[in-house]
């Protein structure tokens, strides 16, 4: 594989945000409830994520992203960027351990800075690891997010392509809206 310069700072994104979030837990019930996990450690800001996605692995529910926010005193903070090289925005990363329907959600909106203007609309905003449902994964570049100057947003990506390495292929497309609160 060869690695381009560009995907560099989102795959950087992508490892700090994990490494960031080992310590923390998310959890979601399968029936599309809200997480019980609305803790963070301060100063953090949560997010409560709804999804809704349509193709191989359909999926609708909602959790409590409480690893993205950390570091910001305010919503309004959040919204106006921040970060070294990126701009990492709410999502669902493999170590929080979220389930919906049954399936484990992995994915991660980010920006490299120089393109982030704080609240507004933006393209191509789904990371470099792609959308992970279960033990499929997705990945394309037809992704859209716009943020709000309260740090409430929605997002959306269509036709992304994969499935699993033995299973099942196909495409996959959805939506995801989130509001932030302290």
């Amino acid at each position: 594989m060869i690695w381009t310069r560009p995907l560099l700072p989102q795959i950087l994104a992508v490892v700090i945000l994990s490494a960031c979030a080992a310590g923390h837990s998310g959890v979601n019930t399968s029936d599309g409830g809200s997480s019980s996990s609305r803790q963070c450690n301060e100063p953090c800001v949560l997010f409560q994520m709804q999804v809704d996605f349509t193709g191989l692995d359909p999926i609708q529910g909602s959790f409590v992203d409480n690893t993205s926010g950390s570091g910001w005193n305010s919503c309004s903070e959040f919204a106006s960027g921040g970060g070294l090289g990126h701009v990492v925005g709410p999502g669902a990363s493999a170590a929080q351990s979220i389930l919906i329907d049954g399936k484990s959600l992995s994915f991660l909106l980010t920006l490299t800075k120089d393109k982030f203007h704080g609240p507004g609309t933006y393209s191509g905003v789904l990371a470099a690891g792609g959308l992970g449902i279960g033990q499929d994964t997705f990945f394309g570049t037809n992704s859209t997010e716009t943020l709000n100057a309260n740090g409430s947003g929605q997002a959306s990506f269509a036709n992304m392509q994969g499935g699993s390495v033995t299973g099942a292929q196909g495409t996959e497309s959805g939506t995801v809206e989130w509001t932030c609160s302290k």
